[in-house]
Order: C-alpha cells, then sequence, then structure tokens
C-alpha cells in the first residue's frame, strides 16, 4: 500500500496545534493537562494554580530547552536539564527563561504529579500504528524513567526504558491491576490516534502519556514523527517485527515526517 502524499501538506510538528486538536474533543480534553502559550502572565498563573509547571518549545524535541518551575514558599525551583537554580522571584525566573527562548514561541504546561519509581518520575511511551487496512494498533509499550537529577524522562538526554510491566509492579501494582491499567492506556492510545487521524494523516504517533499518583492517565505530548531509534539494532522481537512491518508499509509518509519533524495535514 502506498500512500498519495501529493494529497497532503507537510506542516511543522507544533505542540500548540496538537494539544489545540486534542483540546477539541470532549473525550479526549479530559486527559490533558491545562497547557498555553507561554508569557510571563500565563507562568504566573500555572504555577500559582498548579505548583509546578513545564516550559517548553513550541517546535523541537529531545527534551532540550525545557523548563520545570517549581513554587516554593517565597521562592521558586527551576530546572533545566542539568541545570537548577533557586530564584527569589518570577521576574528572575521568565528572565532566565527569557534568555533560553531568544523570542521562539514557547508552551507552559501544568506539571502532572507523575508516580515515581526508584524516586525518579516516569511517564509512558505507546507507539500507535495505521494497519493494512487504514485502522489503527497499539505496537509498542514502554516506561521511561528520568535520568539522575533531570525532571524530564527523554531518552536522548539521560533516561531509561523499561517495560510497563515491571514499571506497574514496582510501584505496588498486582499482575491483575497491571494487566487492567495496560488496558486502559491502549484504549486511550487508540482513541488519541483516532482523533488525530480526522485531521492529520501521519501513519505513526509516539503518545507521551504520564500517569499519576492516582492512576489517571494524562496526554502531556503527541509525536506525529517518533524516531527510528524505537527499532534497536539487532533481532527483533515479534512486537518490534510488527512495528517495522508497519512503518514500512506507510515509509514515504514515515520517511519525510522523520526528516523534517512534521505533521501531514489532510487536504480540504
Amino acid at each position: 500500500m502506498l500512500v498519495e502524499v501529493r494529497k497532503m501538506k507537510l506542516t511543522p510538528g507544533s505542540k500548540w496545534s496538537k494539544h489545540l486538536i486534542a483540546a477539541q474533543s470532549p473525550e479526549l480534553r479530559r486527559y490533558l493537562p491545562e497547557t498555553k502559550l507561554y508569557s510571563k502572565t500565563a507562568l504566573a498563573k500555572l504555577v500559582e494554580r498548579h505548583g509546578v509547571v513545564f516550559v517548553k518549545p513550541v517546535y523541537g524535541g529531545g527534551g532540550y530547552r525545557i523548563f520545570r518551575v517549581k513554587k516554593l514558599v517565597g521562592q521558586y525551583e527551576v530546572k533545566l536539564e542539568h541545570q537548577k537554580r533557586i530564584l527569589s522571584s518570577l521576574e528572575a525566573v521568565h528572565a532566565w527563561i527569557e534568555k533560553v527562548r531568544k523570542g521562539k514561541r514557547f508552551l507552559v504546561q501544568q506539571g502532572v504529579p507523575l508516580a515515581k519509581w526508584r524516586g525518579r518520575p516516569v511517564d509512558l511511551r505507546t507507539i500507535v500504528q495505521k494497519t493494512e487496512t487504514g485502522g489503527w494498533e497499539v505496537t509498542r509499550l514502554f516506561a521511561k524513567a528520568a535520568g539522575k537529577d533531570l525532571a524530564v524522562t527523554n531518552m536522548v538526554i539521560g533516561g531509561t526504558a523499561s517495560t510497563i510491566r515491571e514499571y506497574l509492579l514496582g510501584i505496588g501494582y498486582t499482575s491483575k491491576s497491571a494487566k487492567a491499567a495496560i488496558r486502559r492506556l491502549k484504549a486511550m492510545s487508540l482513541q488519541i490516534a483516532r482523533h488525530y487521524g480526522r485531521g492529520y494523516a501521519n501513519a505513526i504517533y509516539g503518545l507521551d502519556i504520564g500517569m499519576d499518583r492516582n492512576g489517571k492517565f494524562w496526554l502531556i505530548e503527541a509525536n506525529t514523527a517518533p524516531q527510528l531509534s524505537i527499532f534497536k539494532a539487532g533481532k527483533l522481537t515479534p512486537e518490534e517485527q510488527r512495528s517495522l512491518k508497519l512503518w514500512k508499509l506507510y515509509a514515504n509518509v514515515n520517511k519525510a515526517a522523520e526528516q523534517h519533524r512534521g505533521s501531514w495535514r489532510r487536504s480540504k
């Protein structure tokens, strides 16, 4: 099967656009952390409301240039990759962000109180791919733990991966409750892919999903061009073989999106 690329428009993979598309769905809205385009006013409102926020680029990936801002008593703890500062005012926080932002568009997003494992924050990555018949299938699932002293879980800057089952059992789930949680996670991932499929024609999504301390899932970010590093070198498992087969089926769409970090918008 070959997808006709000429009937689609490749646009940059804007986190803000993807958030707005998800927010159009009443079913998905409950999974979304409060998110706004960055401004000093938005930063002040969200950090006051939630206590912890993340500030990140509208474009880009890999966990770079992502701030975690935590409100303390009379001051703020701010982390940026391996840097950590205690700042006495929101003006000082904003000044640091502005120095890094350099006029580029950023988002400010509610910090989800992630269930920690071995003292480190963890989020979940699901890979959802279009099938031979045009439906959707969850082909990969894994947990990502933040590297030492890091606030984000991205593997390119020190995060580590494990199975979701191992993670859930490690934080106190029983085998039965872990299976139930994985079923919920898969159902949520398929729901998200189907919704995005109405506006995007991408054939693969990498969904970053947080699970809070109460077991609620949150859609932190949807990646419309997850990197090919999901296919490790060497012998592939049956699940990885299936994922690679589907990736090759829509290779012309996937390769272009990967190369340009873009999203295929459906022509109207």
